[in-house]
C-alpha cells in the first residue's frame, strides 16, 4: 500500500504533530508531540496529511499572489502621484521684471501659470469649478467658477483677481457694473444687497479685511474714469478716504452708510470696487513660488463673498 509515512519522521493531522512509531499493514501507531498515542488508520492519515499539504500549498499560492497584487498596487499609486505632481500647475513666483513699465503697460510673463495655480488652490477647498482667465489688454488675471464668468461682459464679472503695475501685486475680490442703472441679477447687486442685510457675510468681509489688511476700493467715472474712494477698516465701521484735486474728504460710515454710498457712486454710471490687498514689488518679489500661497489664504478668506455675490 502506498503513503507517505516513514517511522521516526514528524507529520500533522487536525489535532496536532505527531511521530510514526510503527506501521503495520493498513494500521499504525503514532505519538502526539503534545503527549498521547494513538493507533489509527493510515488511508485516513495519509489523506488528511495530503490535504494539509495542499492546504498550505494554496496558501502559499494565494500569499504569493496577493504580495504580486500590492507591488502592482504600489508602482500604480506612485505612478498616478507621479502624474498628479506633474499635473499641478507651478508659478516661479513674481520677477523684478514684471514691475517694470512695457510699451504696451505692465505685463508678467507667469500670469497664466499664476491663475492656473490659484483655480487649482480654490478647487482643493472646493467643488472642482474655478478656472483663470487672463484679462485682455490688461496685467490681469481673474479666477472664477466657470458657470459663473461671461468672457463676452467682463465688466458685469465678480471675479477673484490679480494685477500686476509699478507698485506691486494687487489681489483680491472685484465686482463691476457698466454705464445705466444696475440690474438685479447683476453680482454687483447681490454683492450690495449682502452687505446691506447678510450678518453672516459682513462678519466674513470684516474678518477678511482684517487678517489680510485689505480695503475696499472705488473706481468710477467722475472727471475721468480712476479710483474715487478708498474704504478702510475700523475698529466700528468703515473711514471713506476720497481725495479730489483740492481737497481730501472722509467720512466715517456704518454698514448702511457704505451701501447708500456705494449705490449713490454707481447710481448711472460705471463702477468697479476691489476688495483687495496691494503687496509691494520688492516683498512680492522676495516671496518666490509663495507669493501664491498668499494670494490663495485671501481668495479663501473671501470666499464667501465671492460666492453670495455670483449666487453659488
Amino acid at each position: 500500500m502506498s503513503h507517505p509515512f516513514e517511522t521516526g519522521k514528524t507529520y500533522r493531522n487536525r489535532v496536532g504533530e505527531y511521530v510514526v512509531q510503527s506501521i503495520e499493514g493498513e494500521k499504525m501507531t503514532i505519538r502526539y508531540v503534545n503527549g498521547g498515542t494513538l493507533v489509527t488508520d493510515v488511508t485516513i492519515q495519509a489523506r488528511i496529511w495530503e490535504n494539509i499539504q495542499f492546504e498550505e500549498q494554496m496558501s502559499r499560492e494565494e500569499e504569493r499572489m496577493r504580495l504580486a497584487r500590492e507591488a502592482r498596487m504600489k508602482v500604480r499609486r506612485q505612478a498616478a502621484r507621479a502624474k498628479r505632481a506633474k499635473a499641478i500647475p507651478k508659478f516661479p513666483g513674481f520677477q523684478e521684471s514684471d514691475f517694470e513699465p512695457k510699451k504696451r503697460g505692465i505685463a508678467w510673463s507667469s500670469r497664466k501659470e499664476l491663475g492656473k495655480v490659484l483655480a487649482h488652490k480654490l478647487n482643493q477647498e472646493k467643488e472642482k469649478s474655478f478656472d483663470s482667465w487672463i484679462v485682455p489688454r490688461k496685467s490681469e488675471v481673474h479666477v472664477a467658477r466657470k458657470d459663473h464668468y461671461d468672457m463676452d461682459e467682463r465688466e458685469l464679472n465678480a471675479a477673484f483677481f490679480v494685477a500686476v503695475d509699478d507698485r506691486g501685486v494687487s489681489h483680491g475680490f472685484r465686482v463691476g457694473k457698466p454705464d445705466g442703472k444696475a440690474k438685479i441679477k447683476w453680482p454687483w447687486s447681490a454683492f450690495l444687497k449682502a452687505i446691506a442685510e447678510d450678518d453672516k457675510l459682513r462678519r466674513a468681509m470684516r474678518a477678511a479685511m482684517k487678517a489680510h489688511e485689505l480695503t475696499l476700493d472705488v473706481y468710477a467715472m467722475d472727471v475721468s474714469y480712476g479710483m474715487v474712494g478708498r474704504v478702510s477698516l475700523q475698529p466700528r465701521g468703515f473711514l471713506w478716504e476720497e481725495k479730489k484735486a483740492d481737497q481730501e474728504l472722509t467720512q466715517r460710515m456704518q454698514w448702511t452708510d457704505l451701501v447708500d454710498h456705494l449705490q449713490e457712486v454707481g447710481a448711472s454710471k460705471r463702477c468697479n470696487l476691489y476688495l483687495r490687498r496691494l503687496t509691494p514689488a520688492d516683498e512680492a518679489s522676495k516671496a518666490g513660488r509663495g507669493a501664491a500661497d498668499e494670494i490663495a489664504a485671501v481668495f479663501e478668506a473671501l470666499l464667501l463673498v465671492y460666492d453670495t455675490s455670483v449666487g453659488a
